[in-house]
């Protein structure tokens, strides 16, 4: 829900699913929630206390805070045994771009034209020249009120998407199961300033040839507001509804409201809508804007966090995502 830094005709937003659709394994014809109760929501409440605390100064990309943090994600994905993702011919995690330093949202940013920016991304291999499904949420927040010198912690908006992906990551790693397709777990950089995490994705996808064969999951403001429902926002594109349709059968089996939405207020996944590739967006309670009353403010901290929604967004994905992907 950030505020539109593309053109005008550009309002869509989607969390990225391709319509490849659904593998449909058997294990998830049970009819049992698979992942019910499994997000550990403390776990995640220590991501976004992480991200969002004063020592990180609101992580906004080219600063110092911004690169422990990579270095700290990085980690994570260490610790959880995530590969390099092989399609993209990546050999770490991180998947580096460019990003004009008048974009930044630093007081001093630092000398020349550009800074080097990061996605961090890592999978858990699926069969060979098997399709893919992507996870993914924006690490990267707006800094510090140059009037004031607040911090924005940026704990719903969007440390709770960013938490999501690595307990997804857990999750699906404790399965012990080996997916049918690449599962792939991005966290972009550079996204606030002008969605350059999400553009160099969707570029390597496309030099890739792999159009057709990879589908994103977007996750931004999860633990928001007051509300006691999920959105998933689609653009009304053809190539998302095996991704809705995964969506609202999981949010069925564990008995979340479930309210689908067409064009997207404005988030990572209106990017891969340009590129043509499928996505849908997901979100907690943020039909309107005055839902989340914090966002992009300073008053966003991980106290005012709501652990339902944090809990009920992941494991709507997760139960999605083993639909999907399995």
């Amino acid at each position: 829900m950030r505020p539109r830094l593309l053109t005008a005709g550009i309002i869509v937003s989607v969390l990225l699913l391709s319509a490849a659709g659904c593998s449909g394994s058997n294990d998830s014809d049970s009819g049992q929630a698979r992942f019910a109760g499994k997000a550990d929501v403390g776990r995640m409440m220590g991501t976004i206390s992480f991200m969002a605390g004063e020592e990180l100064k609101g992580r906004p990309t080219g600063s110092p805070e911004s690169a422990e943090l990579e270095g700290h994600l990085s980690r994570q994905f260490s610790d959880l045994s995530l590969e390099p993702v092989e399609i993209l011919g990546l050999n770490d995690y991180r998947q580096e771009f460019q990003v004009p330093t008048e974009r930044l949202f630093l007081e001093n940013p630092p000398p020349g034209e550009s800074v080097t920016a990061c996605n961090l991304l890592g999978e858990i291999r699926g069969e060979p020249g098997s399709e893919t499904v992507i996870l993914a949420a924006n690490y990267d927040g707006i800094g510090v009120d140059a009037k004031t010198g607040s911090i924005y912690p940026g704990a719903d908006y969007n440390a709770s998407g960013s938490s999501a992906v690595l307990e997804l990551a857990r999750m699906f790693e404790q399965t012990g199961r080996k997916p049918a397709k690449n599962l792939v777990f991005a966290l972009f950089g550079a996204e606030e300033c002008g969605n350059y995490g999400s553009q160099a994705l969707a570029e390597a996808i496309e030099s890739a040839g792999l159009r057709q064969a990879v589908s994103i999951i977007n996750l931004e403001g999860i633990g928001g507001g007051e509300g006691d429902y999920m959105d998933v926002w689609d653009l009304d594109y053809r190539k998302n509804e095996p991704a809705v349709d995964a969506l609202e059968r999981a949010a069925e089996l564990l008995g979340v409201e479930l309210e689908p939405g067409g064009a997207d207020p404005g988030t990572s996944s209106s990017v891969f809508f340009l590129f043509h590739q499928a996505a849908v967006t997901c979100d907690w309670s943020w039909y309107e804007r005055s839902e989340h009353p914090d966002f992009h403010e300073t008053s966003d901290i991980p106290e005012k966090i709501n652990r339902e929604g944090l809990r009920n967004v992941t494991e709507v994905v997760a139960e999605a995502t083993w639909d999907l992907a399995y």
